[in-house]
Formats: structure tokens, C-alpha cells, sequence
């Protein structure tokens, strides 16, 4: 069986879950190539049996460059997709919201896995709650998962129905509410404008080479950030090794720390049902 796994690669996380389920699908005897995300040749995407899609999830659903891409995926696509994901603590509508893009398109999704990730805010405190995941239990399902897919794949197109996960939207939480008005317009409106100063920027062109969504032109005169295709990440900023790229954070941290008590709140019920590890004292980052 021939298998892409398509990868939003800007987070260590993901890319190592991505790799993960990749040994899996070869230790099966299957072929898996990988390609990050913006790289992706959708005219030939239907040259694979299986495909696989794998990011982050940004505000508890896919980040916006994910839904453009499903969006510009021709119908038919390749027959069987799986997702997967990894998340700072809620999971959200993420693979609601892909599956059910897919579906128009005419493809299935065949399966999904997801796992707790440590995760990096300007605006939150550091670490933060799922600091040391992915850990060595998350990988070995990750490479398990990969294992078992292709076979699971091969079931339904032999007509086994019963093994196709069903995706339901969740409404009705505080995170669901917030994710249906948190718009690519809302962001644009509302996020403190990332500046470069000029006189410490080295040209060194990490942010504008690893921007998931090639929204940088450092080269440029005057240098351009957050173009039109921004997917407020804020990426750049962390990843600047001179620290040239600057926001100001204030009016972010003091409004999103009331997050953080929802998110002890979820993380609590989850190690309760044995689905969360900690390792660090989560409930004292409130």
C-alpha cells in the first residue's frame, strides 16, 4: 500500500508524531513517503491509497492554512484519509471539522489519533500544563497506530463499514463557543501587530524560511511580517534567535489566564479517566 502523510511541520511535536506513525506504517510492509503541508502536490495526491494529514490544533480546531488546504483539494481525492493531531489540553472540533471537509471531497477518514503535546504561548506562563509530552507512551501508540492503519484501511475497502470512526461536532462547552468566533478576522482585528526592528534583525531568514505560510519577506524594503496569508501563529517571534521581531503581549496575558483554570479543570478529568500524564504540577499554573 502506498501512503503520504502530509504534515503541518512548524512544531517539533507533530513532525515527531508524523515520523512516528510512518515506522509504524513501514514496519507493516506498507510504502510512506512524507511532505510538509505547503509543500503538498494535490494534483497527485490521488496517486496514494492512504493518505494521512497531521497538525497542531490552533484554538481547539485546524489552523486556518489547514482548511485552505483541504478546501483546495480536488474532488475525487485519494479514497481513505487518518488525522491526527497533538494538543496543549482540549482537542476540540479539530478532526470534526477536517473529516467533515474531506467528506465533501468524496474521501473517508479511516481512522485518528491524537496526543497531548507541550505547548508554548507568549501570552501563558512557561512551562505549561503538558510539558514532557510527547512522551514514550504517546510515540509507542503513535508507531501502533501506524501499524495498524493500512489493515484497517484495506477492511473497509473490503466493505467492514463498522470500523469507519464516527466524528461527532461538540457544541455547547465554553472552548466549542470560542472557537466559533475565533475567525481569521477576529485575529486580524484583535492580535498585538508583530514588528522587526531592523537594527537587530541579521537577515538570518529563519522566520521567513520556516513561516508555515510563507507571510514573511524579510529581504524586503521595509522588511514585510503578518502579510495577508498570516495564520497567527506567532511563530516568528519565538523562533527569531536575536529577538527582532517584538509584540506587545500585555493585553493577550491578561485577558487568556482565565484559560487557564479550564484548562486544569480539563486536564484533571482526564488524568482521572488514566488519558493524561502530567509531569510537572499542572495544577498549580493557573
Amino acid at each position: 500500500m502506498k501512503v503520504l502523510i502530509i504534515c503541518f511541520s512548524q512544531t517539533g511535536n507533530t513532525e515527531k508524531i508524523a515520523a512516528s506513525i510512518g515506522q509504524g506504517i513501514n514496519q507493516a510492509g506498507n510504502s510512506c513517503d512524507f511532505v510538509d503541508i505547503k509543500k503538498a502536490d494535490i494534483a497527485r495526491i490521488r496517486e496514494y491509497d492512504l493518505v494521512g494529514l497531521g497538525t497542531p490544533t490552533f484554538f481547539y480546531r485546524e489552523p486556518i492554512n489547514v482548511r485552505s488546504f483541504l478546501q483546495k483539494l480536488g474532488s475525487p481525492t485519494a479514497p481513505h484519509w487518518f488525522l491526527f493531531c497533538t494538543h496543549g489540553s482540549q482537542i476540540g472540533n479539530t478532526f470534526f471539522y477536517m473529516a467533515n471537509a474531506l467528506s465533501e471531497k468524496g474521501a473517508k477518514v479511516v481512522g485518528t489519533y491524537d496526543c497531548y503535546a507541550a505547548s508554548s504561548l507568549q501570552f501563558y506562563p512557561q512551562p505549561m500544563h503538558t510539558h514532557g509530552h510527547p512522551d514514550t507512551i504517546d510515540i509507542e501508540q503513535a508507531v501502533a497506530f501506524g501499524s495498524s492503519i493500512g489493515a484497517i484501511s484495506q477492511r473497509i475497502k473490503n466493505g467492514d463499514e463498522k470500523l469507519v470512526p464516527t466524528i461527532e461536532r461538540i457544541d455547547h462547552t465554553w472552548w466549542a463557543e470560542q472557537s466559533s468566533v475565533l475567525t481569521p478576522e477576529l485575529f486580524r482585528a484583535v492580535s498585538p501587530p508583530l514588528c522587526i526592528d531592523t537594527a537587530t534583525c541579521t537577515k538570518c531568514l529563519l522566520c521567513q524560511e520556516e513561516c508555515p505560510v510563507d507571510a514573511i519577506d524579510i529581504e524586503a524594503e521595509p522588511p514585510q511580517i503578518q502579510k495577508a496569508n498570516c495564520i497567527y501563529c506567532w511563530y516568528c517571534e519565538k523562533r527569531c534567535p536575536v529577538r527582532a521581531i517584538r509584540a506587545d503581549w500585555s493585553s493577550f496575558a491578561k485577558n487568556a489566564r482565565s484559560n487557564l483554570a479550564k484548562y486544569v479543570e480539563i486536564l484533571q478529568k482526564a488524568e482521572a479517566e488514566g488519558k493524561f500524564r502530567p509531569y510537572l504540577d499542572y495544577k498549580k499554573i493557573v
